[in-house]
């Protein structure tokens, strides 16, 4: 191997092992403190509730109802939609939407201090929980 084979190989080698050691923002979470909600937790936190979260610079309403059913829209309008969601014994809420195809896209939620996040799959903050209310629908 020539010299700058050697150095592109250990260029790449470094670049990997830093890939494979990088904290997630869930794990980030939860070694700061963060506490993983468990499945009755998700539930009281959730079901039969109103929920307002913001995502970015967007802020949700969304119904999570005793049936499974989900319904949610952006405040200031400009999206509406309903789909399906199931707690899992796992820790963790699935959520399918239309333009999920069928999929369920499952979310750990995690309290961190009075703040409740949910994580994807990847360990990436989602949505930020602002409040949720009894409710009976949007």
């Amino acid at each position: 191997m020539t010299a700058r084979t050697l150095m592109i190989a250990a260029a790449a080698a470094a670049a990997l092992a830093g890939a494979a050691t990088a904290e997630t923002e869930l794990q980030a979470a939860l070694n700061s403190g963060g506490s993983a909600l468990s499945s009755d937790e998700i539930a009281e936190l959730l079901v039969g509730k109103a929920v307002t979260a913001r995502a970015g610079s967007k802020t949700f309403r969304f119904y999570y109802d005793a049936g499974n059913q989900l319904f949610g829209e952006l405040q200031g309008g400009g999206w509406s939609g309903a789909g399906s969601y199931a707690i899992t014994d796992g820790n963790q809420i699935c959520v399918s939407m239309p333009k999920d195809g069928g999929r369920y896209r499952c979310l750990t939620l995690v309290r961190t201090g009075g703040t409740v996040r949910k994580y994807n799959a990847e360990g990436k903050a989602s949505f930020e929980i602002l409040a949720a209310e009894d409710a009976r629908g949007l």
